[in-house]
């Protein structure tokens, strides 16, 4: 049986907050803030009301891609998570703005994003160097597959060589989240060859038909699925 912690994101209401708690994932996941920046991205008001509602059975995460931390108090002031997850442009906040977030909330926890290239081998890409630059305000790294074309880190799909995650994990103290294309299939894989602190899903326990717009995304059977997988890995 693996240790490993499971990450749920997408999460849009309470009840798909609650059922993937009972399923047994440590960390759910909100995108949301008051400038829209992604889709499925949720105000303020409703990221509130889902993080007063899953106490204390789950580690609340929000996710962020703004890259003004003036911006991110804001939303921090409105909805303030346990961990925030920077998963913006990586070059467009620096680890002392970082410091400076966690300076204005004492016990807020970071989540940096690690940009990882699809069929881009370690030495052709920067991820360790971003390790190195933020494991000393960091307190997860989100180990996830970037769109060349796209600013923000994540939510792709898309998967990358596990090994490049064996590589970061061993590198750094800090805890590792691995995600990219994971899903009951792989997550077991992936789990022995980069022995992570957890794993992530977002695109993979979502449904396949139009309910993945709505704010009931998430479907139980692949919820369930993905966290058995990577229990048993």
């Amino acid at each position: 049986m693996s240790d490993v912690i499971v990450q749920i994101y997408g999460i849009r209401n309470v009840d798909d907050a609650r059922m993937v708690i009972d399923f047994g994932a440590k960390h759910i996941g909100v995108s949301y803030g008051h400038i829209f920046h992604t889709p499925g991205q949720l105000s303020c008001e409703q990221a509130k009301e889902i993080f007063e509602n899953v106490q204390p059975h789950a580690v609340r995460v929000g996710l962020t891609c703004a890259e003004d931390i003036e911006e991110i108090t804001e939303d921090l002031r409105e909805a303030l998570p346990d961990v925030l997850h920077l998963s913006g442009d990586i070059e467009k906040i620096t680890p002392e703005q970082v410091k400076e977030l966690k300076s204005r909330f004492p016990n807020l926890k970071i989540m940096q994003a690690i940009p990882v290239l699809a069929d881009t081998s370690l030495s052709e890409q920067k991820a360790l160097t971003y390790v190195k630059q933020y494991e000393d305000v960091a307190d997860f790294f989100l180990v996830d597959t970037k769109d060349p074309n796209a600013d923000d880190i994540g939510a792709t799909g898309l998967v990358h060589d596990r090994k490049i995650d064996r590589a970061i994990v061993e590198s750094t103290n800090v805890k590792c989240i691995i995600a990219g294309g994971l899903d009951e299939i792989n997550v077991s894989d992936a789990i022995k060859i980069a022995k992570p602190y957890g794993v992530d899903s977002f695109t993979s326990t979502n449904y396949s038909d139009e309910r993945a717009n709505t704010l009931r995304c998430k479907d139980p059977d692949k919820v369930q699925a993905f966290i058995e997988a990577s229990r048993n890995a």
